[in-house]
């Protein structure tokens, strides 16, 4: 499904109408309800249910952020060529966030076993990456390096490589993060916001 430029118009505005609200409650209208510009609610509502049933989780708790969900990018990519705003692409990315206490909890304890007495894993990128995420409020389970105490991850990245190749929602990679809880995943959204917010103000 191509967003419109009426429709992309309309997104944009309504976006910006609510800069004087806080940003989690733009977070909350803008983001994290409603339906996706990039999907329509039949493709919504499969992807939901494909990725909540594979990995054990309830639909509720899968839900599509970024430019496919809001219909533009909110971040400055210049290194694209994508200035704040720009309109959601054919090709831009599915990110999917994946809000799972228990999840969360059993990768995090699969990084905790494999780093235990594995002191060139704990001084690896890999760990400072994921020392990084968790700082940020989530977990990419594309960042845990290879290894058979990694099942878990290896399924995650086969699913979301398989789902990228079938075409099913067009040519957009699929990509997914697993958040602890709904706190969170607000609370990274509303970084991207408050420079939204800044940057209409400066």
């Amino acid at each position: 499904m191509e967003l419109s430029e009426a429709d992309y118009k309309s997104r944009l505005r309504e976006f910006q109408a609510d800069f004087d609200r806080p940003s989690e409650e733009i977070v909350h209208k803008h983001i994290l309800t409603g339906s996706p510009a990039a999907l329509t609610t039949k493709e919504y509502f499969d992807l939901r249910h494909m990725v909540a049933v594979h990995f054990g989780v309830q639909p509720v708790e899968v839900v599509l952020v970024g430019s496919c969900r809001i219909g533009f990018s909110l971040k400055d990519k210049p290194e694209k060529s994508r200035p704040r705003y720009s309109i959601v692409r054919a090709d831009s990315d599915l990110d999917i966030a994946v809000v799972s206490t228990e999840l969360f909890d059993q990768l995090w304890d699969d990084v905790f076993a494999h780093s235990r007495g594995n002191s060139a894993f704990r001084a690896s990128p890999e760990a400072e990456s994921f020392r990084s995420m968790l700082f940020r409020g989530w977990v990419d389970p594309r960042g845990m390096p290879r290894s058979r105490r990694f099942e878990r991850t290896d399924a995650w990245v086969q699913f979301f490589d398989r789902l990228s190749r079938d075409r099913r929602y067009g040519n957009r990679r699929a990509s997914a993060r697993v958040y602890k809880n709904w706190l969170r995943l607000a609370a990274y959204q509303q970084i991207a916001v408050d420079e939204c917010v800044r940057s209409r103000r400066n």
